[in-house]
């Protein structure tokens, strides 16, 4: 094999070079694209780790003032009931207290829990009383309407 002349030798590598110049001028931008999409991915996640923390401080702040507005109208319920129950008069049948007879008052709660349910299934089954019937009445009412529907008095 013969050798190049050197002048063909130097001109081939002053073409290399002038390839490779060429090759690197026309990957910069893209390099360049690729720096610029690196920094803006970066940014990205920046940007969404700030946003979720302005979330979790907005959620914080909205919660606080949540429970700061059940706060206030629970409180104003229960001024409004206080004041309601210091107003009206002990009524034994609403459960008011009677004092020194805890065991009447137990009496009394276990009546008005009797008369509600009686009150309720009255007019189920077709039975209209006045109101101020005493419960015994109301009760053998509803009992002799239950024979009457089903025929015995087993349940």
């Amino acid at each position: 094999m013969a050798a190049l002349p050197l002048p063909a030798v130097i001109a081939g590598a002053f073409e290399t070079l002038r390839i490779q110049s060429e090759l690197a001028a026309n990957f910069a931008p893209l390099q360049d694209q690729q720096n610029v999409l690196a920094a803006i991915q970066g940014l990205g996640q920046q940007m969404n780790q700030r946003f979720e923390q302005m979330n979790q401080r907005f959620d914080t702040l909205e919660n606080r003032q949540i429970n700061f507005e059940i706060a206030a109208v629970n409180a104003r319920l229960v001024q409004a009931d206080s004041a309601a129950v210091l107003q009206r008069p002990v009524d034994i049948r609403d459960g008011g207290d009677i004092p020194n007879f805890p065991a009447t008052q137990q009496q009394l709660y276990t009546m008005n829990d009797a008369e509600a349910v009686i009150d309720t299934i009255l007019p189920a089954l077709g039975i209209n009383l006045p109101p101020d019937v005493p419960l015994a009445i109301k009760r053998e009412s509803i009992i002799r309407r239950w024979i009457l529907n089903k025929g015995t008095r087993e349940l």
